[in-house]
């Protein structure tokens, strides 16, 4: 242990060690020129990213408010709230008096082991695809459930595949189960794809998260490992690798049956997933405004549980140092418990994944602390070759049983189950409206006055520094409001290059005062950290997931920013007429904003969409991360919230959730649901959907 600590003390030192990321905005959408109807500059430029850095600001607040309980009885009742939150805001579910509906679909002799490819049901009309690998001999066999990490193949994936023949080789049955969205549960059968990003957005539209499903899941394969007469019930443990580590910690916090669990290169901090490269599996909505990691793995407590974490790691979520800061606090949770000894770690010179050192290790772990035998080096690593895919898969390419839902096809099934028990005719629209808040996690509900400061640019255009309520600021460009009755609000960073001075031409000529803003993510309030993590990943990925472990969403946001946008102009310039022009997600925005707030008088919309449905889910979206919005379809969909606004509203250029443009019949469809709705409501602002 005094050479461990010579490691960490060192690594410890170099990792904290942290380099202040630049911001760099970007170029003007117009380049500057004494012309007075080109966009102006109105920021300096700046080498620091405000947005991330405020964020992270904001994190390392909260870290700062979870300290360890003192005394047992106060973590019991800590315990049961944190238990209540987790179940809320995941919205996992335990299905154990579900039928397993188990079935073998193929088995194959090999050498030490027998393996499995099966299904088994993990929700009502839902199978899903793993492999069981189970030892030579008669059993009951000690079984250790080993969960995934981001592979788009899941279970086919040499080294978790190894793990399970590892296990079996030295007398566990290993469970490896494809992660939801993942492996042979992708939209095609074995066309791998990612299940993160999109797709797991898709899934917080319907008021359920990626990592519910997979807890979900993973309840479920205790069930199945319960259930099978060659495994000894009480002694069931669980490990993965990054995803599948956080796998690890979430279904051993929740499930008591396992008792002892080893999570790889996955424990680090939540403070630290705020604008970092995490994956939506990783997310807990809502999470740091209640809790933090050291928790989750207090809850664990006093069972077994030992944390392997890589020297060389590359994402500082999974640093050493990191680690170390959550063991504290989770420690001192074991000590309440008396059982410190039960609480480990082990630091590897490795990078990130599950490698030959960590194998050997956790088999080695799990015989001292699952079965209570004594610590040996003398496990059997000898003969692991990677099987190929042919061997390991359950279905035959496209004989997929269609009980094994991909994401699209949950989503498509449970919005329509959702939406045929809606009838929005029975709503009360002021009370609707006020969830519709709820949902944007946003409260307009208070009358306010807006403090602000105007600085002259030129002779057409004022810049105004907008303070809100909840004590943001916001830069606006005027154009002579003292001259107009009518104002356009138009955002900027949203309209490509050669059409934003024709848009405000267009408009200044139509007689309006044109208000230009960039909204948070956007324009001059951009954050290159998160576009560095965006790489690969649809834009506002970071931004979008780092809000929502704040307790906020970006639609909710840029709702919010709009709202109070127009009650400034109104306020400030007693404007009559309150317009906005919207494109692709902010034209959702501007929708949800003129639902919330009257004084908004007409809304022209540009590429969006008008419902949150999936017809056909897609990792590059038109639409960026932002795009989302929790329960969103539970409380109606975005035609509700257009049909509930009583502004009139015009979208052009109509498109689903993906992005891909809606046919004639489809748009006659929607527009002939918005109409009924207004008719009931009495409403007498119009919408024309083209």
């Amino acid at each position: 242990m005094n050479f461990q600590l010579q490691i960490v003390s060192a690594v410890f030192a170099s990792l904290m060690i942290t380099t202040l990321s630049t911001f760099h905005p970007p170029s003007n959408p117009i380049n500057m020129s004494k012309n007075n109807d080109s966009i102006p500059t109105i920021v300096n430029d700046s080498d620091v990213d405000v947005l991330a850095n405020g964020l992270k600001l904001e994190a390392a607040k909260q870290f700062k408010k979870f300290i360890a309980p003192q005394n047992i009885q106060q973590w019991h009742t800590r315990k049961n709230a944190i238990n209540q939150f987790i179940q809320e805001k995941t919205n996992y579910k335990r299905f154990h008096d579900l039928p397993l509906k188990y079935t073998e679909h193929k088995t194959t002799k090999l050498e030490g082991f027998e393996l499995k490819n099966i299904t088994f049901q993990t929700r009502p009309n839902s199978l899903t695809t793993a492999n069981l690998y189970i030892p030579d001999g008669n059993g009951p066999f000690p079984a250790v459930l080993v969960m995934m990490g981001h592979s788009r193949n899941g279970k086919f994936y040499d080294n978790y595949q190894l793990v399970g023949q590892d296990l079996a080789k030295n007398g566990y049955v290993a469970l490896l189960v494809d992660p939801w969205g993942a492996g042979e549960r992708s939209t095609e059968h074995l066309n791998f794809e990612y299940h993160g990003s999109h797709m797991g957005g898709h899934l917080i539209d319907l008021g359920e998260t990626l990592v519910g499903m997979q807890i979900t899941d993973n309840l479920r394969a205790v069930d199945l490992l319960e259930s099978l007469s060659y495994v000894n019930k009480n002694l069931i443990g669980a490990t993965g690798a990054s995803g599948g580590g956080n796998q690890t910690m979430w279904i051993t916090a929740v499930d008591e049956r396992i008792k002892a669990a080893v999570p790889v290169v996955s424990v680090g901090t939540f403070e630290s997933y705020v604008m970092n490269a995490n994956c939506i599996c990783e997310l807990l909505p809502d999470g740091l405004t209640f809790l933090e990691e050291s928790e989750i793995l207090g809850l664990i407590a006093p069972r077994k549980l030992s944390l392997f974490n890589a020297l060389h790691d590359s994402n500082k979520a999974f640093f050493p140092s990191e680690m170390f800061r959550s063991y504290r606090t989770t420690n001192q949770i074991y000590k309440l418990h008396n059982a410190e000894t039960n609480f480990s770690y082990q630091l590897f010179n490795t990078t990130h994944g599950y490698w030959a050192e960590q194998r050997r290790a956790m088999i080695s772990w799990f015989n001292e602390n699952l079965l209570d035998k004594t610590a040996t080096k003398n496990t059997n690593h000898a003969s692991l070759t990677t099987l190929s895919q042919e061997i390991l898969q359950v279905f035959d390419q496209g004989k997929r049983l269609p009980e094994v839902l991909s994401t699209q096809a949950y989503c498509q099934q449970t919005a329509k189950d959702i939406l045929n028990n809606f009838d929005p005719k029975k709503i009360n629209r002021e009370q609707h409206l006020l969830q519709l808040q709820k949902q944007l996690q946003i409260d307009l509900t208070s009358p306010t006055q807006y403090e602000s400061t105007k600085a002259i640019i030129n002779d057409t255009w004022d810049r105004y520094d907008i303070k809100f309520p909840n004590g943001k600021e916001l830069l606006a460009l005027i154009s002579n409001p003292s001259k107009a009755k009518k104002f356009k609000l138009i955002f900027a960073a949203e309209i490509p290059k050669g059409q934003l001075n024709d848009s405000v031409r267009k408009y200044r000529d139509q007689g309006f005062a044109v208000v230009l803003a960039d909204l948070t993510g956007l324009g001059i309030n951009s954050t290159s950290v998160g576009q560095k993590f965006d790489n690969g990943l649809p834009k506002h990925h970071t931004l979008s997931r780092s809000q929502h472990w704040l307790g906020r969403n970006m639609m909710g946001i840029w709702t919010e920013q709009i709202a109070h946008l127009a009650n400034f102009v109104k306020q400030k310039f007693n404007a009559q007429e309150i317009h906005i022009h919207g494109n692709k997600e902010l034209g959702v925005a501007s929708i949800l904003a003129a639902a919330l707030n009257n004084q908004i008088d007409e809304v022209e919309t540009y590429d969006s969409p008008i419902s949150y449905l999936v017809r056909r889910a897609k990792l590059d979206s038109f639409y960026s991360q932002a795009i989302h919005i929790p329960s969103i379809i539970n409380w109606g969909d975005l035609s509700l919230a257009a049909a509930l606004a009583p502004a009139d509203i015009r979208m052009n250029n109509l498109r689903d959730i993906a992005g891909d443009p809606l046919s004639q019949s489809d748009i006659a469809e929607v527009q002939g649901k918005i109409t009924s709705i207004k008719t009931t409501q009495k409403s007498k602002s119009k919408v024309r959907l083209n």
